[in-house]
């Protein structure tokens, strides 16, 4: 039976699980509020400290060609030292792990929401910043998926999909859409009862689920955006769990879509839908507008939600080339591209014919904006920084370059884990033009223009040889210090953006 309480193995398993995803909990920086790990944390650096002396004796043990039982002697101590420092670390863990329990395992446990940024135009919220609660929604995350086998679409995977669909030269339409205030209008009453009556979730979970939504509501009601006479909607965008709540609620629609006839491709990112339609007939007589009202009223009677009209895009791509007589370009944007889908007139002297482009993919326009500002914003701070903190040029020098290289480059976030990536290929690799690189470059490049001078020849130089094109096509990787990665000073000028 699946194990669901709030225990020091639970909380063991998401310390691995979180360490192997790149996010560290045992730095020191990682809970604000709290720092519980720092004795876990100094025999890791031990431990750390004693894996290099280890590997030194091994490389002089290579070098030994006849080997006697007193040359290994350095060596299998240290690996003795080393057994004894996990065993150590282990315990320390036991300790603070299983006080987290005890603070979480009683009915007066609760986690404290409040309002936290505004970003895209929507409410953020943010769960007290102690350790407990971030074990908690972790473990809360982990039953709803195990109880309720939902999980969230895998973004790499849509997009793989797409441009393969994007560029089979079939005929099909294409709707790109997205539900109007998501979050925000989920009925709490629907959402409640599919939980509620999942036999297998337990009371500690569903106790937790129905006060986190009651402390929205009250927000809301406080706020003065709703009152007690309203029915009750909404889950907090920005807490753990909500995306999770939100598929509970979407699977029904998810599922009468997907078994739609002439559906052949639907995936959903959270609120941002895309579906492939592929006619029976090439010539039918649908329209468009009627597979739209179709997909909206599917969404209407499944959850009680709207589609947002405003941000509905249809392609109808049922032409055949010999029926097209000009050239066309479709763009449609999803998930951080544009996908560019074109056909090209092309003639001679005696006739003309249509020819299908490649698929090309692009970055987004939203996406390449927020490039830039980062760039610029960096430069601004820099202008600002050197004013407010003069004497201090090479820090200030030191953080510049660094946020640069950040955007540029590609690079493991972390010493203790080999499988973690990011960075300009990373989070772009769809592209298959790198122009907007060549803007982003061409955007640096003025920025450095504007403080270029006799006293920071040095920095200029180097923030010269950094380009996103190069970081994109060669796939340059840095070697990132994690704590200066996680510095605030570094990275935390970008958290609006």
């Amino acid at each position: 039976m699946l194990d669901q309480s709030f225990s020091y193995e639970n909380f063991r398993i998401i310390l691995d699980v979180e360490n192997r995803k790149g996010r560290y909990l045992e730095d020191e920086k990682f809970f604000d509020t709290d720092d519980i790990f720092e004795d876990s944390r100094d025999i890791t650096e031990k431990i750390i400290a004693i894996n290099k002396l280890i590997d030194d004796e091994y490389q002089k043990l290579k070098k030994i060609i006849v080997k006697a039982p007193q040359d290994f002697q350095m060596y299998d101590e240290l690996l003795q030292q080393k057994n004894l420092l996990k065993e150590e670390r282990e315990q320390k863990r036991l300790e603070i792990l299983s006080c987290l329990s005890e603070r979480t395992n009683s009915d007066e446990y609760r986690i404290k929401i409040t309002k936290g940024q505004i970003k895209f135009n929507s409410q953020l919220y943010v769960a007290d910043d102690k350790p407990e609660h971030y074990f908690v929604l972790k473990q809360l995350q982990r039953n709803i998926y195990k109880t309720f086998k939902v999980k969230q679409a895998d973004r790499k995977s849509i997009i793989s999909q797409l441009k393969i669909l994007f560029d089979d030269g079939f005929p099909k339409v294409i709707i790109r859409t997205d539900i109007k205030s998501f979050y925000e209008t989920i009925p709490h009453k629907h959402l409640l009862s599919k939980i509620e009556e999942n036999s297998l979730l337990s009371y500690p979970s569903k106790r937790i689920i129905r006060d986190i939504l009651n402390q929205y509501w009250k927000i809301l009601i406080d706020d003065g955006i709703k009152t007690n006479s309203d029915e009750r909607v909404g889950i907090p965008r920005g807490i753990g769990i909500s995306a999770y709540l939100a598929e509970i609620y979407m699977r029904d629609f998810d599922r009468k879509i997907s078994s739609s006839n002439s559906v052949t491709y639907f995936a959903r990112y959270v609120d941002d839908i895309i579906i492939v339609i592929t006619p029976t007939l090439r010539n039918e007589n649908i329209s468009t507008s009627k597979y739209r009202n179709e997909i909206k009223s599917i969404l209407f009677r499944t959850s009680g939600l709207d589609l947002n009209l405003e941000k509905t895009f249809l392609i109808d791509l049922r032409k055949e080339k010999k029926d097209r007589k000009t050239s066309k370009k479709y763009n449609l944007t999803y998930l951080g591209y544009q996908f560019i889908i074109g056909y090209e007139k092309k003639s001679d002297k005696e006739t003309y014919w249509i020819e299908k482009l490649p698929l090309k993919i692009l970055m987004s326009e939203n996406k390449l904006e927020r490039y830039k500002k980062k760039i610029i914003s960096a430069f601004e701070n820099y202008q600002l920084e050197k004013i407010k903190y003069a004497g201090r040029e090479n820090s200030i020098n030191r953080i510049l370059l660094l946020r640069m290289k950040f955007l540029t480059n590609n690079f493991q976030l972390f010493r203790r884990k080999k499988n973690v990536f990011v960075g300009i290929y990373f989070s772009n690799e769809f592209l298959n033009t790198t122009d907007e690189l060549k803007v982003l470059d061409k955007t640096l490049k003025e920025e450095i223009l504007k403080i270029e001078n006799a006293s920071n020849i040095i920095l200029v130089s180097k923030l010269n040889k950094l380009s996103f094109e190069k970081g994109f096509k060669n796939k340059l990787f840095l070697n990132f210090n994690f704590r200066s990665f996680q510095n605030s000073k570094v990275l935390g000028i970008w958290k609006k953006l």
